[in-house]
């Protein structure tokens, strides 16, 4: 018979050297307690990680399930600064016979940044989705392109370049320049503007430099703030993304250009797929008088959802609204089941 001691104390020791790594690294790596979460949010979706060479360069994505005949696969597009995690809450409500692929664009994520003088304009972004869609073999079946922030705008240039590849658009409040700007547009604007890389990573609210600003971050990207949140994640999410901004600033700057301030309203005309609008009542980043420019341009909008008690970063505040706008888009949406 074995012993309780036999079982017990190699148990305790084992559960007390987990404590005191999870401590170490909550006072000294919180960054790490941050990326294990982010990864591990995409594995509980449901996804497999996965990954490509794009001119050789690894390129990484989350996959859930296969294609189906018939049915259109969804190619989900993340936002600035952002990368495939921030899909999870989506991938874990959207139906098991759906056939998902979330991206890590170069130099997010687990992606490795582009070769030097990659075009990172708008119009240099859809060129790279389409090189990591052909090269996943996806450019035959026609897909359903979804993204949000730059990832709707890149969506819905994407499905203006390359209609054939696409079944139909969904754009979730796209980055671009609206009717009335928030205050939060107009304080990155002015950083921006000021050419200045100090200046930038100092006075532009998308590179945090400490918890307090973190918070900041997270409060006007969200409707629904998270003030629970202890100050050691916050600045392990601060020293997680600071290791990205030289590539940030590169893409920032890139995103900048007078032209593509208004791009996606200038193309729209030319985005005859159909198209689906999403848009956060309260979004302080991109604002929703956006929308009705968009409606108003699109020659195939056949559904525009505009989601109350929401901000910016629909998936983390109303996850199921943004599933069911998604899925009664497609023709799929089925109370019984979601």
């Amino acid at each position: 018979m074995i012993s309780i001691h036999a079982i017990f104390y190699p148990l305790l020791a084992f559960v007390t050297s987990i404590t005191a790594t999870s401590i170490y690294l909550f006072l000294k790596r919180p960054n790490l307690i941050v990326q294990y979460y982010l990864r591990m949010t995409v594995l509980w979706s449901g996804m497999t990680i996965k990954y490509i060479t794009l001119n050789g360069r690894k390129v990484c994505y989350g996959e859930r399930g296969h294609k189906l005949k018939g049915k259109s696969s969804l190619i989900l597009l993340h936002g600035f600064s952002a990368d495939k995690s921030m899909w999870a809450p989506l991938v874990r409500n959207l139906p098991r016979n759906l056939h998902v692929i979330a991206l890590d664009l170069p130099g997010n994520g687990d992606s490795e940044q582009p070769l030097e003088g990659t075009d990172l304009s708008f119009k240099g972004l859809v060129q790279i989705v389409h090189q990591i869609i052909e090269t996943l073999g996806m450019s035959e079946d026609p897909l359903h392109i979804v993204g949000l922030s730059m990832g709707g705008t890149i969506a819905g240039l994407y499905a203006a370049e390359y209609p054939s590849v696409v079944d139909r658009v969904t754009m979730m409040c796209p980055a671009m320049r609206t009717p009335e700007q928030s205050p939060i547009a107009l304080e990155i604007q002015r950083a921006v503007e000021s050419r200045d890389e100090d200046t930038i990573l100092r006075d532009c609210p998308l590179f945090p430099q400490n918890p307090d600003e973190m918070q900041y971050l997270l409060d006007f990207a969200q409707f629904h703030k998270s003030s629970f949140i202890p100050r050691q994640i916050l600045q392990g999410a601060v020293d997680m993304r600071k290791q990205y901004h030289g590539f940030y600033l590169k893409l920032l700057n890139g995103l900048a250009e007078d032209e593509n301030a208004t791009l996606l309203e200038r193309t729209a005309p030319r985005i005859t797929v159909p198209s689906h609008i999403v848009w956060g009542q309260e979004d302080q980043v991109v604002h929703v008088s956006g929308a009705k420019v968009l409606t108003d341009r699109l020659p195939n909008c056949q559904r525009v959802d505009i989601i109350p008690r929401c901000g910016h970063a629909i998936n983390l505040d109303r996850p199921g609204s943004k599933t069911k706008a998604l899925l009664s888009f497609r023709g799929e949406y089925s109370k019984k089941g979601n």
